[in-house]
């Protein structure tokens, strides 16, 4: 689920063509925000902000978006489909637009949406239905689109106007000849030296298939003599068809020394295809570092200086 809020001077503004908004999980946790100087806060919610399906060729597929009024006032809202994509490899998405072509991977124009215009009470919700027509002659792979819901600009102060989107994402895969093709670009630590946690590890993989993927599995952590230290779970991405993802895992902990090992072990697609990859990385406080120095120093003068040290403390039991 994401929101794009934009306030215009006179007349609405309304282009979608690369509306970026960033999701998280093209996830799993709905965000609500609202525009700024807002002389009435409004908040609009959407349930669920995601919905992963399948369908076959020529097969009709209905579900339900519930929305949300959190404002004070009744709110007519009205409903837009566009198609998205993959932008950058964070889980951004880039919105296009009914005008834009289709693609591959277009899906909005096989979504109708009922009623496409409804009024909410305030803290109210009402529910509204989607249904999607996969042609016959469909071609397999992924599509992907969202279903948008608008509130009307009203004024407000200065005169100007509010525009608020907010949407569920939709993504289908529809069945046939699938190709699930993940590429592992890069698995590593932020740094290759620590003194202390959290130690944050990235994984970038790349899909060269046609449709979308997410790899699952765990990073195992071994220690210098390779025993096992932890288990870490890989957080679930999904990845779309010709782009990159970038998925951050964190080790928080506090207490550790030595060289460390993390070992990705993660399978992805209906046939658990495996990706695997190792990167190391070192960890001493440096209040330990500090520590040995001063020991070391202090037996190198004792050493040195063995015979002052001995008179020196020769004078100190004397007395």
């Amino acid at each position: 689920m994401y929101v794009s809020s934009q306030l215009t001077s006179s007349m609405k503004i309304s282009s979608h063509k690369s509306l970026l908004v960033a999701v998280v999980a093209l996830l799993s946790l709905p965000v609500i925000l609202v525009a700024p100087n807002l002389a009435k806060a409004d908040a609009v919610s959407v349930s669920p902000p995601r919905f992963e399906l399948f369908g076959n060729p020529g097969d009709t597929i209905s579900e339900k978006i519930k929305v949300g009024n959190d404002s004070t006032t009744a709110i007519t809202y009205q409903t837009e489909v566009d198609d998205f994509d993959a932008n950058g490899d964070q889980g951004g998405i880039n919105l296009i637009g009914p005008d834009a072509p289709e693609t591959s991977i277009s899906l909005a124009h096989w979504i109708s949406v009922e009623p496409s215009r409804f009024t909410v009470a305030p803290n109210d919700e009402t529910t509204i239905t989607y249904t999607i027509k996969i042609p016959k002659t469909a071609e397999p792979g992924g599509k992907y689109a969202s279903v948008l819901i608008k509130r009307a600009g009203e004024q407000v102060d200065g005169g100007a106007e509010v525009d608020t989107h907010v949407g569920s994402l939709i993504l289908l895969r529809v069945s046939g000849n699938i190709s699930e093709k993940l590429s592992l670009d890069s698995f590593k630590t932020d740094d290759t030296y620590y003194q202390h946690g959290p130690i944050n590890l990235a994984l970038r993989t790349t899909n060269t298939g046609n449709v979308h993927v997410a790899p699952t599995g765990k990073i195992v952590i071994t220690d210098t003599f390779g025993h096992k230290v932890t288990e870490i779970n890989l957080t679930r991405a999904n990845v779309l068809p010709t782009s990159s993802r970038v998925v951050a895992t964190s080790w928080d902990q506090k207490n550790m020394i030595g060289r460390y090992t993390a070992t990705l072990v993660a399978t992805y697609g209906d046939t658990n295809q495996t990706l695997s990859a190792s990167t190391t990385f070192i960890v001493i406080p440096v209040g330990l570092i500090v520590a040995v120095i001063v020991v070391i120093v202090l037996l190198i003068l004792m050493v040195t200086q063995r015979k002052r040290f001995k008179r020196f403390i020769n004078r100190l039991t004397a007395d």
